[in-house]
């Protein structure tokens, strides 16, 4: 079957469409939307809470509008949804709940917690290096999917570490899958294994972890209902995996196809901080977040009812040529970067603190320890590019073992 045109695409967008699979190629489907319009129609929006047809901001400036606007373009969604996410979460809140939920979760987040996990994120990351760094091959898509979630289980939430394969496949299954059928029953299995999970922790010793402190919040003076606990660790689950997973999987495969690049980074270790923002800016992207219109307001020359469903396209947003300058290029030493990689306004990333550091490890220590890798010619990486977050669920690369550095020399 032939490939659809950009144009056609433009028409009516549906991330889920298999041509999307081309790493590229959506980018210029976005390119062709942003010069039609600020914003475009779809009938087909992606992770809506909204029954039907939605709009798309595509441009930089509405989505950041949008972002900071809560008032008129709600995070909210219908009672159905709510129901549907078993409960009020943090992130589909406004104010003034919502900031009251963020006052008990931020300082769990703070710059100064998650720097304190460097040492634990560079073990964890050298110990599933260790698994083929003898061999000259390896599959970076292992190293980038569980890490994330490895760090998240055992330092973050405080859940047994041997849940990360199940909840991988289940996130992804529910958030990617192809059919409603295969969606849900994996939000199910999701949240049914959390349940079983925060319930095992209800009787247990108090930790210092994000559980306890889900279990512990009070909010006007109330206890979060347990439903809540399990939807908003469910919630944080999600996040916690599948977007940064994917950003670095497209890191590790942008440096074993750019030998230059990769060569750059290795003799200039102190541009890895703006690379790491330039990777989540170019690739890492989220690509639509739901907003529901509270108010009728006007934006971009059109103007929103009450109900409408507006979709805030982070990844089109940050390759907005009249925000960045040559926005289709990587940059890794770019300044002034002000992506919406993690959102903007009262519902900026909570965890962008250790996503940025769990990325930044991941790739220091695979430069560090295969600074000659390349993509395996034997083995073609797995891309999967019609989904909410896009990235490599395989990734084949080899390196001279002579090379390589051991984890003591370091």
């Amino acid at each position: 079957m032939s490939r659809r045109s950009a144009d056609e695409h433009a028409q009516n967008w549906d991330l889920r469409h298999e041509d999307f699979n081309d790493i590229e190629f959506l980018y210029e489907v976005y390119g062709v939307m942003r010069r039609q319009a600020p914003f475009v129609h779809t009938d087909t929006p992606f992770l809506t809470t909204m029954p039907g047809s939605a709009w798309v901001a595509v441009r930089y400036e509405e989505c950041y509008r949008i972002l900071q606007d809560w008032q008129h373009f709600s995070s909210n969604p219908t009672p159905d949804a709510t129901e549907a996410f078993g409960g009020d979460l943090v992130i589909t809140l406004d104010p003034p709940r919502q900031q009251k939920f963020r006052k008990v979760l931020n300082p769990y987040f703070s710059p100064a917690r998650m720097k304190a996990l460097r040492p634990q994120i560079r073990e964890e990351t050298d110990r599933l290096i260790d698994d083929f760094i003898t061999t000259g091959r390896g599959d970076l898509a292992q190293v980038a999917w569980r890490q994330p979630g490895i760090v998240f289980f055992k330092y973050v939430l405080g859940l047994p570490v041997e849940d990360v394969p199940l909840c991988i496949e289940l996130t992804d299954t529910a958030l990617n899958g192809a059919t409603e059928e295969e969606r849900g029953p994996a939000w199910g299995g999701l949240y049914q294994h959390l349940h079983d999970a925060v319930t095992a922790r209800t009787d247990a010793p108090p930790r210092d972890d994000m559980i306890d402190v889900l279990l512990g919040a009070e909010i006007d003076g109330q206890p979060l209902p347990f439903n809540e606990v399990v939807a908003n660790a469910m919630l944080l689950v999600q996040a916690g995996l599948e977007t940064t997973a994917s950003a670095m999987s497209w890191s590790f495969h942008y440096l074993a196809t750019h030998p230059e690049e990769r060569d750059r980074l290795i003799g200039e270790p102190e541009l890895l901080p703006r690379a790491v923002e330039e990777f989540i800016r170019f690739g890492g992207s989220i690509h639509g977040i739901p907003r529901t219109v509270a108010k009728e307001v006007e934006l971009g020359g059109r103007t929103f009812c009450p109900g409408d469903s507006v979709i805030v396209n982070y990844a089109s947003a940050n390759r907005d040529e009249d925000m960045f300058v040559d926005a289709h290029r990587c940059i890794l030493d770019r300044r002034d970067n002000r992506h919406l990689g993690f959102g903007a306004g009262v519902h900026r990333c909570l965890g962008s603190n250790l996503a940025r550091l769990e990325l930044q490890v991941g790739l220091e220590q695979v430069l560090n320890r295969m600074p000659t890798l390349t993509l395996d010619t034997s083995k073609p990486p797995v891309f999967v590019g019609n989904s909410i977050t896009r990235g490599f669920r395989s990734l084949p690369v080899s390196f001279d073992p002579a090379e390589t550095c051991a984890v003591l020399n370091v």
